[in-house]
């Protein structure tokens, strides 16, 4: 019976994604998906929920963070979220009806989008307020919905969509719109992981131990990152950022 001396790989790989997705308001899921199923002997339902699972803890530390830093906008997250916790229990349901492969063969096809999305490099940074254009941020719903399934169905976030949006159309500033994507996908995250939990998906929890501890270390190092870093210099670090996951989604996609 294998224990959690096991998999202490996961504690340093938890730190290096945490790390990168808090900084920069990415969905890990999109990282965390491909390594479980190419480093574990985990069912993709299974995958799909350890994701989530360590998506979350990280997920919650950054937003206890961000949260004490006065960094969310959380009059933008709740009008989000009546649209994307019904998208997300949808995208659970989808999972549990489906056969496993289907998992798959949609994470592949998302992260090939996903990829292409990246290396398009578009230049969305503009200045911004620490407060969202609120009727401009109802044009996001869509997106949201979109991304809820995806987290309930292959445990992927909407960070990877929602921060060039909050930025762009919504008027917020980078780092509120990262620190706001985080939170809501952190409850985003809660739901999909409660809702596999009651249709009786379990935790390997000797596999998601340690990726927790190291996430919840990643997540305060990449919050930290976030608020110390010149806006100036963010749009530089985010393409690179971008550059560098669309090489790596790809190739596992491959």
């Amino acid at each position: 019976m294998p224990g959690f001396t096991e998999y202490w790989f996961m504690i340093p790989v938890g730190l290096f994604i945490s790390t990168i997705a808090m900084f920069f308001g990415l969905g890990g899921g999109v990282l965390w998906m491909p390594f479980l199923l190419m480093t574990t002997a985990l069912q993709p339902r299974e995958a799909v929920l350890c994701t989530l699972v360590i998506q979350f803890f990280g997920q919650l530390s950054a937003s206890f963070a961000n949260h004490r830093s006065g960094l969310i906008d959380w009059r933008l997250v709740q009008l989000l979220l009546l649209a994307g916790i019904p998208a997300v229990v949808a995208g659970v349901l989808l999972s549990c009806l489906l056969h496993p492969l289907w998992i798959e063969f949609l994470l592949g096809l998302t992260i090939f989008f996903i990829a292409y999305v990246f290396l398009r490099g578009d230049d969305f940074f503009v200045e911004g307020t620490a407060k969202a254009d609120l009727a401009a941020a109802r044009k996001g719903r869509f997106i949201t919905i979109i991304g809820g399934m995806l987290t309930g169905f292959i445990g992927i976030g909407v960070g990877d969509w929602l921060v060039p949006f909050f930025n762009k159309h919504c008027k917020l500033a980078m780092v509120y719109s990262v620190a706001s994507s985080i939170a809501l996908m952190m409850i985003l995250s809660l739901t999909a992981m409660s809702t596999h939990l009651l249709l009786g998906i379990h935790i390997e929890w000797i596999i998601a131990v340690p990726g927790i501890i190291g996430v919840i270390i990643g997540a305060q190092v990449g919050s930290r990152l976030l608020q110390r870093i010149p806006e100036i210099r963010f749009k530089e670090l985010f393409v690179l950022m971008l550059i560098f996951i669309a090489t790596h989604v790809t190739f596992n996609a491959l």
